[in-house]
């Protein structure tokens, strides 16, 4: 029989009804992971025939989807018809009143094992659910709960803490091969991918530019290789694309119109994975007349969809001429995790992050050097707040202190590091 775990009061208790639901096997992919691993921050890319089609950004800030957490309800909010339950970060996650059990009760201040569902995201707690669905090689239900009772909420069950296995629960898809430009994290991502060929490799030596691909995820506009754009803009109730064609060739305006939209087609299916956007999709094409040539491209976009693990779904063409897809939200957007609210700049925390890898990096050339970084006063405080563990995690690894200065009228996304 299967089981539905829930933790009240210090009690451990199963409700036995149906069979417990199994995560759906992992695709075999042919994929290679590149990690680019920073003191308090792992930046990654999926890399497909040579490609890069997805990125991530791990901090541990923000509990990946399948993570299984022992937390503590906060209060039920009948006004949202859910639970809010505490399981360690900045925003308690969301249980659906619907998905809780009758008897007994969740009442304030009960313990309860949930699995996350959805990342945190725009403002919102994660969404969390009490159907619990092991992963692969992970704890089983009677393994969870003689964990929970050894342990005060929030803690998280499993997999256990780390940078390796929260990208671990982001992939759809088990790595072939792992590179990373840091030994020192070969022996936890062994630990987090045991079917996986790992090896240290410098950046120069991979076979795509990861700081390059992020740059280009996270710019509003790109060029097409043929001429033309694509412009992205994500706002709290859809991502908007626009298409614009740029010069006319020297063919007639429709059939240029129509090879700059299929050519946008393939640029716009790659850019949804890579910067990992959800929900609602509305794309303005340009110089689409006549049924023919708006079947062509939703035909099209249809095919470049295909290989998306997400499964986006095309559902067709609006009265304003505009094309609709739907993709499903699992975790945040790249640029949620990378840029400013509202703002097309780099946020300070990833200034931070930035600063920090590039003083590791010099670190390297001359260790025995002391260090001084000199940052604006907004990366400043991030290095002193949310950055903190990772400037204290790169000052333990130098043997070192790391001397930050503030200089009031630096630019925020400017920063010296200078031996001392």
């Amino acid at each position: 029989m299967g089981r539905r775990l829930l933790l009240e009061c210090g009690r451990t208790a199963f409700i036995r009804n149906g069979t417990i639901t199994r995560r759906p096997r992992v695709p075999r992919l042919s994929g290679t992971l590149l990690i680019a691993a920073g003191p308090g921050e792992w930046r990654a890319a999926w890399v497909e025939d040579g490609a890069a089609v997805e990125l991530y950004v791990e901090r541990s800030d923000s509990p990946p989807a399948g993570g299984i957490h022992l937390g503590r309800v906060v209060r039920r909010t009948p006004g949202l018809d859910a639970v809010l339950v505490d399981i360690g970060a900045q925003r308690p996650g969301f249980l659906p009143v619907r998905e809780a059990p009758a008897d007994p009760r969740l009442d304030e201040g009960a313990r309860v094992i949930v699995q996350v569902r959805r990342e945190a995201q725009q403002g919102k707690g994660a969404r969390v659910s009490i159907r619990i669905i092991p992963r692969p090689g992970g704890l089983d239900p009677e393994q969870l709960a003689a964990e929970a009772v050894r342990h005060e909420p929030p803690f998280q069950l499993d997999p256990p803490p780390g940078f390796a296995a929260a990208l671990a629960l982001q992939l759809r898809a088990e790595a072939d091969q792992i590179l990373a430009d840091d030994t020192a994290i070969l022996r936890e991502l062994r630990g987090a991918f045991p079917k996986a060929a790992i090896a240290h490799r410098p950046a120069e030596e991979w076979p795509v530019d990861v700081e390059a691909e992020f740059a280009a995820a996270l710019a509003p506009s790109l060029a097409l290789s043929g001429g033309g754009s694509i412009h992205i803009a994500e706002t709290p109730a859809a991502v908007l694309i626009d298409v614009d064609t740029g010069t006319p060739g020297e063919s007639s305006a429709e059939r240029s119109a129509l090879g700059a939209n299929l050519m946008a087609v393939r640029a716009i299916a790659r850019q949804l994975r890579l910067r990992r956007l959800g929900g609602g999709i509305v794309i303005d094409f340009v110089g689409l007349e006549g049924r023919g040539a708006r079947e062509k491209v939703r035909q099209a976009m249809t095919a470049a969809l295909a290989g998306d693990p997400a499964e986006p779904q095309v559902l067709g063409w609006t009265r304003l001429g505009h094309l609709e897809i739907v993709r499903p939200r699992r975790g945040r957007p790249l640029s949620e995790a990378m840029l400013e609210p509202q703002a097309v700049g780099k946020s300070s925390l990833a200034l931070a992050f930035e600063a920090l890898r590039l003083v590791q990096r010099e670190a390297r050339a001359r260790p025995a050097a002391n260090w001084q970084l000199i940052v604006s006063p907004a990366v400043e405080a991030a290095l002193h707040g949310p950055a903190r563990a990772g400037l204290r995690a790169l000052e333990t690894r130098l043997g070192r202190q790391i001397l930050v200065k503030a200089e009031p009228n630096r630019e925020r996304a400017a920063f010296d590091i200078v031996p001392r």
